[in-house]
């Protein structure tokens, strides 16, 4: 045998053993590759399951995030809502608050009314017993009447007789009638006296109410008669009775000066000797307490009056309240009462509204009434309508 056989049968030899080996590897690997194969089918089913799974997790994800939104959304539409209802109860807390507030001032408006009606319904009462019991009536007019000097058409008297029987010829004998009598402001005693002693009859002429105190708007009064001045006038002019206007008053706004009280007993005293009566007109409400203690002994010859120019009290009020406290009682009704109220000339106040002042005074039982200024009763000494309308609605 050749080396060439032997070479062929040797590599026939190798190949035949390779190819056993080879097949014998194959089978191995074909072993190996169809577990493995089996391995992968297996993770492939437990694959397939657990996509399975995660595919209900992610539909239950799904449904949970869906559930979520629409919680989160109810939840922004509840917090919405309570939003709004937080708000209503903060605007209802509000108005509680208001209302409140409202029930307490009606409350206290209410208890302010009550007691109105408890002092409105007292002062009825207190009408009622004046209008009941009081048996005094309206006895005596008095007319102011003035001179004010050349270039005053409205304040000149040119003949005092014959005003004072035009007077008389209205009053038809209804009430004793007297002048209040003014020459130039009260300002000059000696020309004042000679003025009244030419012109009203003497001793038994005009009645007369002689202003003895005024005020007026300096630092000391413009007029304040002595008894000796009160002796030169009763000597010349039938005074009747002395006035002090507004004395107590005029004392208030000048604190300043010491008040009169000597001077005050001595006219009293005076008054009592010559068997003459005092007329104590005034204006501001807290003036006729003093004046109680003032006239102490003397009520039966002083008159205390409201004047109705009084920026305090409406005439009724006034009148009700001097006819609670004095034994004798007037008014001094006054067409000032406009100027006070309105600041315009007492020329403009309706006559009909000073009528009614009078007859409220009359009604509750004054016994003297005063009227002034001059010139709203009598235009050159000539009685005008507004007197004629006053002494028919009097009568």
């Amino acid at each position: 045998m050749n080396n060439t056989n032997k070479l062929t049968i040797t590599l026939a030899i190798i190949c035949i053993l390779l190819a056993a080996s080879l097949a014998g590897v194959i089978a191995n690997y074909t072993s190996i590759i169809s577990a493995k194969d089996n391995t992968i089918t297996s993770q492939d089913s437990t694959i397939n399951n657990q996509n399975s799974q995660l595919a209900i997790q992610d539909a239950q994800i799904t449904e949970n995030n869906n559930t979520i939104t629409s919680l989160n959304t109810r939840t922004t539409n509840q917090d919405s809502q309570i939003t709004n209802l937080t708000s209503q109860v903060n605007s209802l807390n509000s108005q509680i608050t208001t209302l409140q507030s409202q029930i307490t001032t009606a409350n206290s408006q209410i208890s302010s009314l009550s007691s109105t009606v408890t002092t409105l319904q007292s002062q009825i009462n207190n009408l009622t017993a004046i209008i009941n019991t009081n048996k005094t009536q309206l006895q005596t007019l008095v007319f102011h009447v003035s001179e004010k000097g050349p270039g005053y058409i409205w304040g000149h008297l040119p003949n005092a007789s014959d005003t004072y029987n035009q007077i008389l010829a209205l009053n038809n004998n209804t009430y004793n009638i007297l002048l209040l009598p003014e020459y130039e402001g009260n300002t000059n005693w000696t020309e004042e006296l000679a003025w009244l002693t030419t012109n009203f009859g003497g001793q038994h002429g005009i009645p007369i109410m002689l202003d003895v105190f005024e005020g007026g708007n300096g630092s000391a009064p413009i007029q304040m008669l002595s008894p000796d001045d009160i002796l030169a006038a009763m000597a010349t002019c039938n005074v009747q009775y002395l006035r002090f206007a507004e004395l107590v008053s005029w004392y208030m706004a000048h604190p300043e000066l010491p008040f009169p009280t000597a001077y005050i007993t001595s006219i009293l005293q005076f008054c009592r000797a010559n068997n003459l009566k005092l007329f104590w007109t005034e204006w501001k409400a807290e003036t006729f307490k003093p004046i109680q203690t003032y006239i102490k002994g003397y009520e039966d010859i002083v008159t205390v009056s409201f004047s109705t120019n009084s920026g305090d009290l409406e005439p009724a009020t006034g009148f009700m309240q001097v006819s609670s406290m004095f034994q004798h009682w007037g008014a001094s009704v006054q067409a000032w009462y406009w100027t006070t109220r309105y600041g315009t000339d007492p020329m403009n106040m309706p006559i009909s509204l000073l009528i009614q002042h009078a007859l409220s005074a009359k009604s509750l039982g004054a016994e003297i009434i005063e009227f002034e200024p001059y010139w709203y009763f009598f235009d050159n000494g000539q009685p005008n309508e507004n007197l004629r309308l006053l002494e028919t609605m009097l009568s």
